[in-house]
């Protein structure tokens, strides 16, 4: 069976499903109140295994802040299934987007079809989609939801280590969850990439469920993965569908919003949300009042807050440390919620927790660690021990940690040695008649400081730092376009406080805060007159230089879109391969001095 028929026998059964337990709702409707229970996460990002990374919890007999080990999708399995039985015949499972794509090698080596098979056992049942999810583009994301192999290199081979596709009797069933994706628009055909909602009957009652992405999709993910796709405004999308929803019955409309906030709690559950602040506030503020909840994502944070309008919004971190469970009473009869509670639990994975300093302490009241999902765990063991070679390999080693964090200039030594790496491999004479004097390498490509313990770098390690699977362009780019190029870090619509490229050695700049910060395109004055430099001499404005950067960017990414003027392009290759490449080169690599990009004022 083709994808294309596989995707309408699955909608046409969800849709069956619907409209069967519809009518039984309308065969008895309920005369109590009903308690819906949805539990959510988001974020996922391919993490079977547990990150390294803890929750922080406060202790409800001491009021201490502990930290707690957590994660891994054996352990969050058991957490989900634990919430669900709590309401068993009354709860669905969503995700809030990003669940697939940068990914650690233990998914992202098999393009993420371990997350797939893992998210179906775990029981998930709607996701929205997330930026990621557009990573390598719409087919292979249309692959992800209706099955099918990863197509073969051009050489006709399956993968670096030998088949890394269809694992499973030569076969990718595909995601058993439906995506949702109410405001991502297919410009050919009008209608919209996944479905815009679904409506399911739980408990006698209907629950409506939407999924969007941030608007802004299209400017933070590679402009060749997204064409032909529009993305319209996240409010406007949810409150034409209200009407739609509310005249077939639905009691209840959650949103599955990628697009995040952020508060200043030090601990998971403070639902106070102090500072709370993003842009999702702004957005969720212009909903319909009939939404009554909205999931989000994206900026990785933990939270549960009501705004003065009475929607809740939560998040629940990222890399499937938790899930939040949130219970919605429903009187059926005003097809209406009269209460919504919601607390985010943790996926504890081991029982050992620690104060603030890293120093152990007792674990707090409540906690203790989950056993794993047998199932999930035979799941994991596998894909592990076919990449266990491969991650430990030792490629190289350092003399300090490469911390992703950026000065107060926008400078990190992970970006330098990044882009110094992506320099010497696209400047030697091997690679072209023309080779590179620049490299370029934007912050969001660097997904984790690289900081062994031993000083020894790993194959595996690189991958967490570099997993998108990008490939080197080289370009023709005049002394003036670069100048303008740099401008581009601050210029809307870049985050506030910009978005500074990391540049290669023998490059360097200087730039002035005090200038106003989002000047309109071509407006920009932030990059102070005659300090651009390329080995100690002034660029000159009518010069061709050769720029590298990686393909991310080279289509205009992030909202660099100058990039996307570069004439005779040339390309090389992964950028993770370039960067293994390097460090094999250099034994033992002295961290760089931050000198490159100073910030006046």
């Amino acid at each position: 069976m083709s994808p294309f028929m596989r995707s309408f026998a699955r909608l046409l059964a969800l849709a069956t499903s619907v409209l069967l337990a519809s009518c039984a709702s309308i065969e008895s409707p309920p005369s109590a109140p009903v308690t819906v229970s949805v539990v959510s996460f988001n974020d996922f990002h391919g993490n079977l295994q547990p990150p390294a990374m803890p929750v922080a919890v406060k202790d409800p007999r001491t009021g201490e802040v502990t930290q707690l080990s957590a994660g891994g999708v054996a352990h969050l399995a058991t957490l989900v299934q634990q919430l669900k039985a709590q309401n068993p015949a009354n709860t669905v499972v969503v995700g809030g987007g990003d669940l697939v794509s940068a990914s650690p090698l233990v998914s992202g080596l098999f393009h993420d079809e371990p997350s797939i098979d893992a998210l179906n056992l775990l029981g998930l049942e709607f996701s929205t989609v997330g930026n990621h999810e557009f990573d390598h583009g719409r087919d292979e994301l249309l692959r992800l939801q209706n099955g099918g192999c990863f197509p073969p290199s051009a050489d006709g081979t399956r993968g670096i280590v030998g088949v890394d596709t269809c694992m499973n009797d030569g076969k990718f069933e595909g995601a058993k969850f439906r995506y949702l994706a109410a405001n991502v628009i297919d410009g050919q055909s009008g209608g919209t990439l996944f479905a815009p909602y679904a409506v399911k009957t739980i408990g006698g009652v209907k629950l409506g469920i939407i999924g969007v992405t941030l608007k802004e999709a299209a400017s933070v993910v590679s402009p060749a993965g997204v064409v032909g796709l529009q993305f319209a405004d996240e409010a406007a999308t949810v409150n034409r569908l209200v009407p739609e929803l509310r005249q077939q019955g639905v009691a209840a409309i959650v949103v599955l919003m990628h697009q995040g906030a952020a508060t200043e709690a030090k601990h998971i559950n403070n639902q106070s949300c102090p500072g709370f602040s993003g842009e999702a506030i702004a957005i969720v503020d212009r909903f319909d009042p009939a939404v009554d909840v909205v999931v989000t994502g994206h900026t990785h944070e933990e939270y549960v807050c009501t705004r003065p309008d009475g929607k809740l919004m939560t998040q629940a971190g990222r890399y499937g440390r938790m899930a939040t469970k949130i219970d919605l009473t429903i009187d059926p009869a005003q097809r209406k919620v009269v209460r919504k509670v919601a607390q985010t639990h943790v996926a504890v994975n081991r029982d050992v927790a620690t104060n603030d300093d890293g120093k152990p302490v007792p674990m707090p009241a409540g906690y203790r660690a989950l056993p794993q999902d047998a199932a999930q765990e035979a799941l994991v063991g596998r894909y592990a021990s076919l990449v266990a070679k491969r991650t430990e390999v030792v490629v190289g080693a350092i003399d300090a940690p490469l911390k992703r964090k950026q000065n107060k200039a926008g400078e990190s030594t992970l970006g330098d040695v990044v882009a110094d790496a992506y320099l010497a491999a696209t400047s030697n004479a091997a690679y072209g008649s023309k080779p590179a004097e620049i490299a370029f390498i934007n912050p969001g490509g660097l997904r984790r400081s690289l900081e062994p313990e031993s000083g020894q770098v790993t194959y595996g390690l690189l991958y967490q730092v570099h997993p998108f699977g990008n490939y080197m362009v080289t370009m023709d780019l005049s002394g003036q376009q670069i100048v303008r190029l740099l401008e581009q870090q601050w210029e809307q619509p870049q985050p506030k406080g910009g978005r500074i490229l990391s540049v290669s050695n023998g490059f360097s700049y200087a730039w002035d805060a005090s200038q106003p910060e989002g000047a309109a395109p071509g407006k920009g004055k932030r990059v102070v007159a005659g300090s651009v430099k390329l080995n100690g001499k002034p660029l000159e404005p009518n010069r061709i230089y050769r720029v590298t950067t990686v393909s991310y960017l080279a289509s205009g990414g992030d909202n660099f879109r100058l990039f996307a003027e570069g004439k005779n392009r040339q390309e090389g290759g992964n950028d993770l391969d370039v960067l293994v490449d390097y460090f094999k080169s250099r034994p033992q690599l002295a961290s760089p001095i931050r000198n490159r990009v100073t910030r006046r004022h």
